[in-house]
C-alpha cells in the first residue's frame, strides 16, 4: 500500500522557523545570511525559509554553535537548501508524521536531518 500526503511549503517553512527559534538553538550558528531574501517585518528564521523556496539553488551556511565559539575549523556542519530539505522530508518521514503544529522537539530533528542528513544533537 502507497499513501501520498501533500506537505505544504508553508508547512515546511514553519518546521524551519520552530527549529530555528526554539528546538535547535542549542546546537546552531548560522555564520552568513547575506544571501537571505530581505523581507521587512519578516523573521529570519522564515526569510530563510522563503528564500530557499523562492530560490532552489541557495544554500544557507550552518555550523556547530560551540566550535564556532571555539573557533575550531570543523565547526561547518551543512547548508539549508531546497535540495537538503527534499532529503530531510525524506529521511524525517522514515520514523515519524509530518504535522504542520510540529513541536520543537520535532522541529529540531526535521532540521538536523535537513542539514546533516542525520541526528547528532540530543
Amino acid at each position: 500500500m502507497k499513501v501520498s500526503v501533500e506537505i505544504k511549503d508553508k508547512d515546511i517553512i514553519d518546521a524551519i522557523v520552530t527549529a530555528l527559534e526554539g528546538g535547535s538553538n542549542h546546537w546552531y550558528n548560522l555564520p552568513d545570511t547575506s544571501m537571505v531574501l530581505k523581507v521587512k517585518g519578516v523573521s529570519l528564521s522564515e526569510r530563510i525559509g522563503l528564500t530557499v523556496f523562492d530560490d532552489h539553488e541557495a544554500e544557507i551556511p550552518v555550523n556547530d554553535l560551540e566550535l564556532v565559539d571555539e573557533e575550531d575549523e570543523d565547526a561547518d556542519l551543512g547548508v539549508i537548501s531546497y535540495k537538503n530539505i527534499q532529503r530531510g522530508l525524506d529521511l524525517f518521514l522514515v520514523d515519524h508524521f509530518f504535522d504542520p503544529a510540529m513541536d520543537a522537539e520535532d522541529a529540531d530533528t526535521f532540521l538536523q536531518l535537513v542539514v546533516m542528513g542525520e541526528v547528532e544533537f540530543g
